[in-house]
C-alpha cells in the first residue's frame, strides 16, 4: 500500500517518534490527529500563523524559510518523508516564524498542541525522542547559519545534501534521496544551472551519483567534511 492510502494509524506506526509507542497510544493519537495534502509551492503554514499542532511528514518533501523585509530569504532546510517539525513552537506557544511550503504533492501528519502535550505529561518515550529533536535542531541551525554565509556554491549544495540525511531528525532515509535536480537547487539557494554543475562536481568527487529523480548518497562523511574553497 502507497504510503498516501494509508491510514493514520499506519503512518503513525511508521514515523520516528511515534512507531515505538505503545499501540493504545498511536490509536489515541489517530483520533485526535488530521492529515492534509499539499500541492507543490503550496503553504503548509505561514509566518505569524497560530501555532496548533506539531507536524510531520507522511509523504513528500517541504522546506522551511523565512522572507525578510529586506527581501533577503534564508533557507533553514528541507524536511523529507518521516521528518517532523515545530516541536519548539509548539512547546513556547505563540506563532510561527517561519513558512513551510511544499516541494512536491506532500501528505502531512497534524498532532494538535494538547495531544502533544498530553504525550509529554504521559510519555518518557516521547520525551526522550522530543529531547534529542531539540538538540540536534539546535545544531541544524548553527550549522544553517554558517551555510548562508558560503559563496561556494559546491559547498552549499553540500550542506544542503547532508542535512537531509541527519540520522537523528530523519532516521528514515537510505542512501537514495528522491529529489529533483530544481528542488536540491532551492534547497542550496541556488539557481538549476549552478546547482547542475555543483552536482556534476560533487558527482566526480565521488560523494554524489545523481539518477533520474534522485540522488544517491555514496559518501557521506566527505559531503558533511566538505570545505568551501577560494574562487
Amino acid at each position: 500500500m502507497k504510503r498516501a492510502d494509508k491510514t493514520l494509524i499506519a503512518l503513525l506506526a511508521e514515523m520516528p517518534g511515534t512507531r515505538t509507542l505503545p499501540e493504545p497510544v498511536r490509536e489515541r493519537i489517530a483520533c485526535e490527529a488530521y492529515d492534509s495534502i499539499h500541492q507543490r509551492n503550496e503553504f503548509v503554514v505561514r509566518a505569524g500563523d497560530p501555532v496548533h499542532s506539531w507536524v510531520g511528514v507522511a509523504d513528500g518533501l517541504l522546506k522551511i524559510t523565512n522572507a525578510f523585509r529586506s527581501g533577503k530569504v534564508v533557507m533553514f532546510t528541507g524536511v523529507p518523508t518521516g521528518g517532523w517539525f515545530g516541536e519548539g513552537s509548539v512547546i513556547k506557544t505563540g506563532v510561527r516564524r517561519y513558512d513551510v511550503i511544499a516541494m512536491r504533492p506532500t501528505r502531512v501528519i497534524h498532532i494538535p498542541r494538547t495531544t502533544f502535550r498530553w504525550l509529554l505529561d504521559t510519555s518518557f518515550e516521547f520525551n526522550h525522542f522530543i529531547i534529542e529533536q531539540l538538540n540536534e535542531r539546535l545544531s541544524q541551525y548553527l550549522g544553517v547559519v554558517e551555510a548562508d554565509r558560503l559563496t561556494d556554491p559546491v559547498a552549499r549544495l553540500a550542506r544542503a545534501i547532508s542535512g537531509m540525511f541527519n540520522p537523528v531528525l530523519y532516521p528514515n532515509m537510505g542512501e537514495k534521496l528522491p529529489i529533483s535536480q530544481e528542488e536540491l537547487g532551492e534547497l542550496a539557494g541556488l539557481p538549476r544551472q549552478r546547482a547542475n554543475i555543483a552536482i556534476k562536481q560533487l558527482s566526480a568527487m565521488g560523494c554524489v551519483h545523481a539518477e533520474y529523480g534522485s540522488l544517491v548518497v555514496t559518501d557521506l562523511a566527505a559531503l558533511r567534511n566538505y570545505q568551501e574553497r577560494e574562487i
